[in-house]
């Protein structure tokens, strides 16, 4: 009897909190398996979603503590990689041999550094596919550091697997990787399948940072929280110096945002081709000018939402 099919599973790894709120220690750890050989369309649909473990807990665990509780899914999966014989159904009458295999990991950053027993991001090597350290942080490019393999990391657990706790320790602290029971897979490679979450990785990282620094997007008014002023001098502040202190902050960020749009649309005005017939079309821009679009209405440039456009000089 030979190998019929092979069913390839994606692992979904994702911590978050039981009650929907961004801080707190209830969270819960779900070990999420789905079937990629199943179409896009059904592999999320509830039968076929494998939910393999979910572990709660008040206090974070360690990625040594978690070892001891994926030992049963990485006994089932090792045994299901040795070729697993399936009893004959209806239609296959004589049984089936089938090979089953771990496809990717994907999940956020602290559930993949757990997983993958991945030093965190305030160690000293805290990148998980570069060689790159703190004292290097600025040097950014390949010439500077070199692409993490698994190789590499293997001599390195090995090295950790054979020293004592305190070593382990100075070791885990020096190379920023250690054992993962994720290790006993034959094809495991965690310099390859493993994943960071799009979300994360997209969404809250590079898409925040640029709409934080680069679009100088402020966070709402009515999420800022004015705190007391702690005790200075045996003196305490009042609420209305704390308000005000955060207000001014908030006011010299909104400046430097508005100065940025106020610049960029001069550059427009000054890049654009005018004659003297359409001069009057394209009037320099005001902290008070007419959107083009709004008709009568005033939109102040002092509006971070602001965007100004244009006439075209086409029209």
């Amino acid at each position: 009897m030979s190998i019929n099919d092979a069913l390839t599973f994606l692992v979904y790894v994702y911590w978050f909190n039981a009650h929907g709120k961004s801080t707190g220690l209830d969270r819960i750890r779900p070990i999420i398996l789905i079937c990629l050989n199943l179409p896009p369309s059904g592999r999320l649909k509830p039968e076929n979603v494998y939910v393999s473990e979910n572990i709660p807990a008040l206090k974070e665990p360690t990625s040594l503590q978690l070892n001891y509780l994926f030992i049963p899914l990485i006994k089932e999966l090792k045994e299901l990689w040795q070729v697993y014989d399936f009893s004959p159904t209806s239609t296959g009458p004589s049984g089936s041999l089938i090979r089953v295999a771990i496809l990717t990991v994907i999940g956020d950053v602290v559930a993949m550094r757990q997983l993958t027993g991945v030093i965190s991001h305030s160690g000293n090597h805290f990148c998980n596919f570069c060689s790159i350290c703190k004292a290097k942080i600025e040097e950014i490019g390949p010439q500077f550091h070199y692409t993490c393999t698994y190789p590499n990391q293997e001599s390195t657990i090995a090295k950790w697997l054979w020293e004592y706790p305190q070593q382990r320790k100075e070791i885990f602290s020096e190379y920023g990787v250690q054992q993962s029971i994720w290790e006993d897979l034959p094809y495991w490679d965690a310099t390859r399948i493993v994943n960071v979450d799009i979300m994360q990785k997209l969404i809250l990282g590079i898409l925040k940072d640029h709409a934080t620094f680069k679009l100088c997007v402020l966070e709402s008014k009515s999420k800022i929280k004015f705190r007391r002023c702690r005790k200075s001098n045996n003196t305490n502040s009042s609420d209305s110096d704390s308000m005000t202190s955060n207000s001014s902050l908030d006011q010299i960020t909104l400046i430097g945002a508005c100065s940025l749009r106020t610049d960029a649309a001069k550059i427009i005005n000054e890049s654009l081709p005018t004659t003297s017939t359409q001069q009057n079309d394209f009037p320099m821009l005001t902290p008070h000018t007419q959107h083009p679009s709004s008709g009568s209405v005033e939109i102040s440039l002092f509006d971070v939402d602001y965007i100004p456009l244009l006439k075209s000089p086409l029209n």
